[in-house]
């Protein structure tokens, strides 16, 4: 037995001396046929994503879009969605009716933000404000303390009553604004915000559906910016030329290295409405995993100062409030950036 035994190990040897390099040369191949998420059924993304590794860039938080008027029948409603946010984990909201309100509705607003832990990022994407139509006529019950007889004025008013409040995050000047209104928008707004409250950041925010856009590298908007960014809705309920869910890491990506470039902050805001709210029959809303995969890939491709979701009052105004609520909340609090 022990002959026999020396015998086969002495067959085997070569084979083993022969076979070794190719197993190992096997095993070494990267995996090249792992499916690609739909649409459909995206993969569940990691609970803690790796953002990129470089990124110097704090992350101010997660924020919500908001539409609740501050008039005084209506402010102590919307004060208690500012609980319900920051109860949810969110940080930030951009709340677009704000400016409807009275100045003091401001400071209570302002308030109560800073109270729960959140800012208030102020808006000022409406076109009157650059386009130049009568922003008093806008905007009527804040102008009637303003003193102000044009624009200049009521801008000078809104930046100088908010600029000083610690829970100012900064000021919302852009949303999907035509580039050819790239110099109004500049030279009417932009610019006098900047210079009146150059401690707060100014946010711009395209849509990824565009041929000239952020993430494509060929935006006119960075000299109007500090903080620059796309929407993402990809779940339209339709067929379009609008980006898949599938392209959420080249959006993100692109609008990363857009604000690299140009020396500025990037951000992202993605999906958490149905587009049944927008005219399109039963378009869905997007699931837990959609929106994590969404999150997920967002994180991973870019390091953005905020993600916004656009939006509290449509998620609330759902069929089914509560599960997408519940969805929006379970996907922020299991992806955390890491940087």
């Amino acid at each position: 037995m022990k002959f026999k035994y020396t015998f086969v190990l002495g067959l085997l040897f070569p084979v083993v001396i022969v076979l070794a390099p190719l197993l190992s040369a096997c095993a070494a191949q990267p995996e090249t046929n792992t499916p690609k998420p739909t649409a459909a059924s995206p993969t569940r993304a990691a609970s803690t994503p790796t953002a990129v590794a470089s990124s110097t860039t704090p992350f101010d938080g997660y924020g919500l879009y908001e539409n609740c008027s501050l008039g005084a029948s209506n402010l102590d409603n919307c004060l208690s969605h500012l609980n319900t946010m920051a109860a949810a984990g969110f940080k930030l909201v951009l709340n677009y009716e704000e400016l409807y309100g009275t100045a003091s509705a401001q400071l209570a607003y302002l308030q109560r933000a800073q109270s729960v832990g959140m800012k208030v990022i102020l808006p000022m994407k409406d076109p009157t404000f650059f386009d130049g139509k009568d922003l008093t006529s806008e905007f009527p019950t804040l102008a009637q303390t303003c003193n102000c007889t044009d624009n200049n004025g009521f801008i000078r008013y809104v930046v100088n009553l908010v600029k000083n409040s610690p829970a100012l995050w900064g000021y919302y000047i852009g949303d999907e604004v035509d580039p050819n209104h790239h110099d109004k928008l500049k030279g009417n707004l932009t610019d006098l915000v900047h210079q009146l409250d150059p401690a707060h950041p100014r946010l711009f925010v395209d849509s990824a559906k565009d041929s000239t856009a952020v993430w494509h590298g060929n935006s006119p908007f960075f000299d109007t910016t500090d903080v620059i960014g796309t929407d993402f809705y990809p779940l339209r309920g339709e067929a379009d030329d609008y980006p898949s869910i599938n392209e959420v890491s080249a959006v993100a990506s692109g609008t990363q290295a857009y604000a690299d470039t140009h020396g500025e902050s990037s951000a992202m805001v993605l999906q958490a409405f149905s587009y049944s709210n927008y005219g399109t029959p039963d378009a869905p809303y997007p699931t837990a995993e959609q929106m994590a995969y969404m999150l997920s890939q967002t994180l991973a491709n870019s390091h953005p100062r905020i993600i916004l979701w656009y939006s509290y009052y449509d998620t609330m105004s759902s069929g089914n409030a509560t599960q997408n609520w519940d969805n929006l909340k379970f996907t922020i609090a299991h992806n955390q950036p890491k940087y």
